[in-house]
């Protein structure tokens, strides 16, 4: 995110517990005051925890999600590929790098990776 955005707001939820997603898949979709941003799982795995719900306020550096990268898509399940593409801002310029990976936080050794904004 740019160096002026402190904060986003929750606006989807495309997953949630318990779904299983693919590497570059959408978890959680952002809104700031000047562009939509797409937080996309680093990796595969079942999704463990979603921090927060639709219309949070959310800082820049918050973990947003966690996800069980050991865990397999269950056999003939579908895997979602949910993807949306960020917006635009006013100036119509797209955010820098909108579709990196975000950063996963160090985790305790039992827990899942979690995922933040950056």
């Amino acid at each position: 995110m740019g160096d002026s955005i402190t904060e986003g707001t929750i606006v989807d939820l495309p997953v949630g517990p318990g779904d299983y997603v693919a590497a570059d898949d959408v978890v959680v979709v952002l809104e700031t005051d000047k562009v939509s941003v797409d937080v996309r799982a680093p990796e595969g795995g079942a999704v463990v925890e979603i921090l927060g719900e639709i219309d949070d306020v959310v800082e820049v550096g918050s973990n947003l999600f966690r996800i069980d990268t050991d865990a397999e898509a269950a056999e003939g399940a579908g895997v979602p590929t949910t993807k949306a593409v960020a917006s635009e801002d006013a100036a119509g310029t797209a955010p820098a790098a909108p579709d990196a990976p975000p950063v996963a936080a160090p985790a305790a050794p039992d827990a899942a990776p979690q995922t933040h904004l950056q």
